[in-house]
C-alpha cells in the first residue's frame, strides 16, 4: 500500500513534465515492471531509496538524456535499490545521483545490467555502485554487468576513512563484469591507505570477476592514492587500447591475471601493491616483465637489421650511379644528394612495428688512385614509430671502394665502410604514476655500423654461362651494426647488442639512351637479405630483466628496388644528373629515394 511518501507502480510506467508524484518515491510492485523517467525525481525523505525494486524480478529503469533520479534523503537513501532481486537492467543517458548513500545499491542481486551511456552520470557522496551479498541463508549477488561509456563518481570530496569507491563488488559476490569502454571515465577522490576503502574501483569475487578498462580510471587524491583494488580470487583485469589507469592497483588475494592489450610494441609501466598472486599477459605478444607490469616496444632496436640493410643497399645504388657517370671514367670528384621516404606497415602477429622514416643526406666519392676511391656518407632524419616514439638520427659513413680485387681470379669491385650513428629518442608510455596515465620518456645513445660488400658479374663466376650480354651483377653483402648499454629518462634500461647481417642480390643497369650529352638508363637490384645471429635484446623494466627476440619472420627480408637514372652533360665541364628509385619489400615497406648530383669542373 502507498503512502504519502511512496507510490507502488507496476507495468509500463513514464514520469514526465506532466506527472504529479515527482517527489515521491517509485516502488515497483510487480515483475516486469518498467520505469521511464523523461524529467526528474527528486526525493528527500527518509525512505530507503527514490527508486525501489522491491525484490521483484526483471524490471527496468531508463533515464533519458537530460533527466534525473535525486535522492538527498538520510544516510540510507539510495537513488536506485535492486534488493533481492533477479534480471534488473537500468539503463541511463542522464543523471542518477545519492547525496547521502548509493546511487545504486546492488544487494542479492542476481543477473542484473547496469549501462551508463556517453554523457550519462552515475554519483554518490559514498560508494556509488556497489554489489553485496546479504548475511542471509540463499542470498546471492551473482551474475551483475556494469557497462559505462559515460562518468561514475564519488563526489571529488576526500573522504578520510570513509569507503568511497566509484564501483565496488564485495568479496562475496560472483561472476561481476565491469566495462569501462573508451570515453567511459571513473573516478574518485579518496587518500586513504586502504584499497577496500579507497580504490577508484574495488573488484572481489568467490572464484571470478572481470574488469576491462578502455577508458579511464582515476583517484583525483594522488598517485599514491589507490585506482584498482583486486581481492578474494580469479579476478581477471584487462587493460585495452589507449585506457588509462591513474593511482596504484592493489592485489591481495590469489588467482589473479591481468591481460594487457595496448597495442604491439606500445610501451607501458604499471606499478602493484599487495601480497596478492597475479599472472600477466600481454595479448599482443609483447615481452611483459612481472614485477609490476611493464613492456617496451622494441622501437628502433627491433629496426636496427632493417636500417642497416638499406644503408648498404643505398650505397650499392650510389656506387652503380657512380661507375655510370663520366666522373668514373674520367676520375673526377663525384657526388650525390638524397632524400628517401619509405613506410613500412604494421604486422600484429609478428610484432612488426608501423614505421615512417623521412632523411636525406649525401654521398662523396673521391678518386685516390686508378683503382681506389674515397667514400664518405652523411645522413640525418627521423623514424617514427607506431605507439608514439619518434627517433631522431645522425650519422655518416667512411671508408674505401675498390673497383677490382684481386679475389680467387674472379676480381669484384669492394667497398668497406665504418661509421657511427646518434640517436634521440622520444616516446610516450602508459603508467599508473602519473597524474595524467601517461608520461614521455626519453633517450639518447650512439651505435657503430660497418658493411662490406663484393660484387661481380654472373658469367665471371660461371663463364659457360651465357645470357646474350644480360648477365646480370651478382653481389655478396654483409654488415653489423653495434649498440652499447643506454638507459632511457624513466624505467627502462638497454644491455648492449650486436646485429650481423647478411645478404646476396643481382643487380643490372639497363640503357635507354646513350650519346654525347645523355645517359639515360634503367637500374635495379633484387636482394636477399637475412640475420645472421639470434638477435637477442635483453632489457630491464625498472629493475626488473627481460629480453625480446625477433619472430623468424621478421630476420628475413626480400627487397627490390628499381631506378630511371637520367645524367645531361650541359658543357665539358657540366654535368647533371637526376634519378628516382622505388622500393618494394616482403616486410611490407615501401620506398622511395631521390638522388641529385651536379658537378661542375673549373
Amino acid at each position: 500500500m502507498g503512502s504519502a511518501y511512496s507510490e507502488n507502480i507496476t507495468g509500463a510506467n513514464t514520469v514526465n513534465s506532466t506527472s504529479n508524484n515527482n517527489t515521491t518515491q517509485k516502488k515497483f510492485n510487480d515483475d516486469d515492471t518498467s520505469l521511464t523517467i523523461s524529467d526528474s525525481i527528486t526525493l528527500s525523505t527518509s525512505s530507503s531509496s527514490t527508486v525501489d525494486i522491491n525484490a521483484k524480478d526483471n524490471g527496468t529503469v531508463t533515464v533519458e538524456s537530460g533527466s534525473s533520479i535525486f535522492s538527498n534523503g538520510a544516510s540510507s537513501s539510495n537513488a536506485i535499490q535492486g534488493k533481492n532481486q533477479s534480471g534488473l537492467s537500468v539503463t541511463n543517458s542522464g543523471t542518477i545521483s545519492a547525496g547521502n548513500s548509493k546511487a545504486i545499491n546492488l544487494l542479492n542481486a542476481e543477473n542484473s545490467t547496469i549501462t551508463n551511456n556517453s554523457g550519462g552520470i552515475i554519483k554518490s557522496n559514498t560508494n556509488t555502485i556497489t554489489i553485496t551479498e546479504g548475511n542471509n541463508a540463499g542470498d546471492t549477488a551473482n551474475n551483475v554487468t556494469i557497462n559505462n561509456s559515460g562518468e561514475i563518481y564519488a563526489e571529488d570530496v576526500s573522504r578520510g576513512d570513509t569507503s568511497s569507491n566509484a564501483v565496488k563488488s564485495e568479496s562475496d559476490t560472483d561472476n561481476i563484469t565491469i566495462i569501462n569502454n573508451s570515453g567511459g571515465h571513473i573516478h574518485n577522490n579518496n587518500n586513504y591507505d586502504n584499497a577496500l576503502r579507497g580504490s577508484t574501483v574495488f573488484v572481489s569475487s568467490v572464484s571470478a570477476a572481470t574488469f576491462t578498462n578502455s577508458g579511464t580510471i582515476e583517484n583525483k587524491a594522488g598517485v599514491d592514492a589507490f585506482a584498482l583494488g583486486l581481492a578474494g580470487s580469479g579476478v581477471t583485469v584487462n587493460l585495452k587500447d589507449k585506457g588509462k589507469v591513474i593511482g596504484r592497483i592493489s592485489i591481495v588475494g590469489s588467482g589473479h591475471t591481468i591481460k594487457l592489450q595496448h597495442g604491439a610494441g606500445q610501451a607501458y609501466f604499471y606499478d602493484i601493491d599487495g601480497a596478492g598472486t597475479y599472472d600477466l599477459e600481454d595479448l599482443d605478444g609483447n615481452p611483459v616483465v612481472k614485477g609490476s607490469a611493464g613492456s617496451i616496444g622494441q622501437g628502433g632496436n627491433e629496426m636496427l637489421d632493417e636500417t642497416l640493410s638499406y644503408k648498404s643497399l643505398n650505397m650499392r645504388k650510389s656506387l652503380i650511379r657512380f661507375k655510370k657517370s663520366e666522373a668514373y671514367l674520367n676520375q673526377d670528384e663525384w657526388g650525390e644528394f638524397f632524400t628517401t621516404f619509405n613506410k613500412r606497415k604494421e604486422n600484429k602477429s609478428t610484432l612488426r612495428l608501423g614505421s615512417k622514416t623521412a632523411s636525406v643526406g649525401a654521398n662523396i666519392i673521391e678518386p685516390i688512385s686508378e683503382n681506389k676511391n674515397f667514400i664518405v656518407s652523411v645522413e640525418t632524419g627521423s623514424l617514427n614509430i607506431s605507439q608514439d616514439h619518434n627517433i631522431n638520427k645522425v650519422g655518416f659513413l667512411t671508408g674505401l671502394h675498390f673497383n677490382e680485387v684481386e679475389i680467387f681470379n674472379i676480381n669484384p669491385d669492394l667497398f668497406i665502410l665504418g661509421g657511427a650513428n646518434y640517436n634521440k629518442s622520444d616516446r610516450n608510455i602508459l603508467t599508473n604514476t602519473t597524474t595524467t596515465g601517461e608520461l614521455n620518456i626519453t633517450d639518447s645513445y650512439e651505435n657503430y655500423e660497418f658493411l662490406i660488400g663484393a660484387k661481380t658479374n654472373l658469367e665471371s663466376l660461371f663463364p659457360d654461362l651465357s645470357l646474350n650480354n644480360l648477365s646480370p651483377d651478382i653481389s655478396l653483402n654483409f654488415g653489423y651494426s653495434y649498440t652499447p648499454s643506454h638507459e632511457e629518462s624513466s624505467y627502462f634500461k638497454w644491455e648492449d647488442k650486436d646485429i650481423y647481417n647478411g645478404s646476396i642480390a643481382l643487380s643490372d643497369e639497363h640503357e635507354i639512351i646513350k650519346n654525347e650529352k645523355t645517359n639515360f638508363y634503367l637500374s635495379w637490384i633484387a636482394d636477399a637479405r637475412s640475420v645472421l645471429d639470434e638477435n637477442v635484446q635483453v632489457f630491464y623494466v625498472n629493475g626488473v630483466k627481460g629480453s625480446y627476440s625477433q619472430k623468424n619472420d621478421l630476420k628475413k627480408e626480400l627487397s627490390l628496388s628499381a631506378g630511371l637514372n637520367y645524367e645531361y652533360k650541359f658543357s665539358k665541364n657540366d654535368i647533371f644528373l637526376i634519378s628516382l628509385d622505388g622500393l618494394q619489400t616482403s616486410q611490407d615497406t615501401s620506398g622511395l629515394q631521390a638522388n641529385l648530383s651536379y658537378i661542375s669542373k673549373f
